[in-house]
């Protein structure tokens, strides 16, 4: 289950994932990707017979790797998985079990209670490691950064070195810079707009939505929930939505210099 990316990209992700775990442990209901995905324990411990029995050889008692196979808690695959999302069509491809059984043939349930294990893995390890440590990340060039953040970042377009980000490298270090430039804070809630067949347009504060419903808050306060059909017109409106499109765009060097860019702001 591995996508090729390098040291530094691997490490990032395990600095901000260990920042983002932090943040969303205290985070109130609605902060956040909206398709977090909470372990089910009891999902876990199933996942956790069928990953002893296939895969606990190549990839390691805690999922973190071995000489034969890959770590998981670092694999794209795993971390940008829903429910067995990314998990389960991999594993359809054919993938090589302990067993010999064709990974191709694991049921629904036995994938998305695999992912759950998973999770459950790489929450734990990164909540707990002994070992992690924050690297310098001081390393690329302001000039580039710069460059990107006015040009193909898009940054400027909601951010201004000027206003908002005026002597931001006074404020943080540059281990946390870059961490809050991954994984920004959510100071703005995402707001959504329903427009219900023959009905009338509502619009307020997301609190939920997934395939089936989607539910906001209005002006007034009052909870309003809908069933999601073809005929329910939904328009939604999420400022942090820019920074998760980001997270698929952003190569290694755009990262650092990025960083070395808002570093340079005093």
């Amino acid at each position: 289950m591995r996508r090729s990316y390098n040291a530094a990209q691997m490490m990032m992700i395990s600095q901000a994932l260990f920042f983002i775990l932090a943040l969303t442990a205290q985070a109130p209901p609605g902060a956040g990707p909206g398709d977090k995905q909470p372990v089910d324990a009891a999902a876990a411990n199933r996942g956790k017979t069928t990953y002893i029995a296939e895969c606990i050889t190549c990839h390691g008692p805690k999922a973190r790797g071995s000489d034969s196979g890959p770590d998981l808690v670092r694999s794209l695959i795993v971390l940008s998985d829903r429910y067995g999302s990314t998990v389960g069509p991999f594993l359809k491809k054919g993938h090589p079990t302990q067993s010999g059984s064709p990974s191709a043939n694991f049921a629904t349930q036995q994938i998305q209670d695999l992912s759950h294990f998973l999770k459950q893995q790489f929450a734990e390890t990164l909540r707990s490691s002994p070992t992690y440590r924050i690297q310098d990340v001081l390393t690329g060039n302001a000039s580039a950064g710069a460059a990107y953040f006015n040009g193909a970042g898009k940054c400027n377009t909601c951010h201004s070195s000027a206003g908002d980000l005026a002597g931001i490298g006074r404020k943080y270090d540059p281990p946390t810079l870059q961490q809050r430039f991954l994984f920004p804070q959510r100071t703005k809630p995402a707001t959504i707009t329903v427009t219900p067949p023959g009905g009338p347009v509502v619009s307020g504060t997301l609190v939920r939505i997934d395939d089936f419903d989607v539910a906001l808050r209005d002006a007034s306060g009052e909870y309003r929930s809908w069933k999601r059909t073809r005929d329910l017109k939904i328009e939604r409106k999420d400022p942090y939505a820019a920074h998760v499109e980001l997270l698929d765009q952003y190569t290694d060097k755009n990262i650092h210099d990025v960083v070395a860019y808002l570093e340079s702001l005093k």
